[in-house]
Formats: C-alpha cells, structure tokens, sequence
C-alpha cells in the first residue's frame, strides 16, 4: 500500500487543529468557571523565556496551513506578528486552519512532490523538497506546538489527559 503526501499530512493536522481548538475550549471555560482573567491562560508560559499560549496556538496554523500557502509559494518565512491576545483570535486562526487544509485537495498535494522549497529567516536558508519540508520541518514543528499548547494547560492543572490531546482518531469503519 503506499501513502500519499495528502494522506501522510491534511488529515492528521485536521485532527490535532480540532484537538488543540477543544483545548482552548476547556481553557475558556475554566477561565469563566474560575473567574480567572483570560490573559492568564492565554497569556501563560511554561518558562519565562518561552513562547506564550497564544504563540502556541498561532504556530499550529502556521505549521500547518501556513506550511501549505509557503508551499505554493516556495518559501517560508516565519510570521513575527503578535499572537492573538483573547479566545476569538485563537479562534479565528484555528478555524482558519481548519478551513484552509479542508480546502486542499490530494491533487494538489501530490503536485507539490519534488518541488523546491526554502525556509528563510534573517541569515538562515534552508533547501528542501516541499514533502520534505512539510514532513521533517514544519509537521515536527506543528506537533511542538500543540504539544506545548496542551503541557501549558496540563501544567496549570487543567483536568485533560492524552485523548485530549490526540482527539479523535480516525477508525477503520464497519
């Protein structure tokens, strides 16, 4: 059986952008549950020098549908534009994303196949293959940064576990 490049990327950040948005939902609620300002969730940081909550949640729409548009483009540049800083800009960029990668279809993806690609920043430039800079540069990247959305939450005490973190798989159907 072999794979496809769409198969190998859209679904499963499809999956993980549905995760990371019931998270925000869970932090929204517990913030309104609790009385706790915002700004302390979306604001919060596992480190002092790491990047916010809200940072988080920007980068799994720029790790993902951000990857694709770069793609097209060929040439990625990270974007240095502040993160949202309340429930609907994070919002807004998950549901972008998610409509964005509901948008691609497997032709275009497997169009992308040998294509060159660059990742750019200040002195840095980085050649790829656009499957390989979707599939060892910016996936490894986009699982970061869900993965650090969901510790910052769990770390604070959020009652969510791994399914929250992984949502909802896609099963063999009958």
């Amino acid at each position: 059986m072999t794979i496809s490049l769409y198969d190998a990327v859209i679904p499963t950040q499809l999956q993980i952008i549905a995760a990371v948005r019931a998270l925000v939902d869970k932090a929204k609620a517990d913030c309104e549950d609790k009385g706790t300002a915002p700004e302390e969730i979306i604001g919060a940081r596992l480190i002092e020098n790491m990047q916010p909550f809200s940072y988080q949640v920007k980068c799994c729409r720029e790790h993902s549908l951000g990857a694709i548009e770069a793609v097209r483009e060929g040439v990625f540049t990270p974007s240095l534009a502040a993160p949202p800083g309340d429930w609907e800009g994070l919002y807004e960029k998950l549901d972008e994303a998610k409509a964005g990668l509901e948008a691609v279809s497997e032709a275009e993806m497997e169009g992308f196949v040998g294509q060159h690609m660059e990742f750019r920043f200040k002195d840095t430039v980085m050649p790829f293959t656009a499957e390989n800079f979707l599939l060892s540069f910016a996936q490894p990247n986009f699982y970061f940064h869900a993965t650090t959305a969901y510790d910052l939450l769990r770390a604070r005490g959020f009652p969510i576990g791994k399914l929250d973190f992984i949502g909802m798989p896609r099963m063999k159907r009958a």
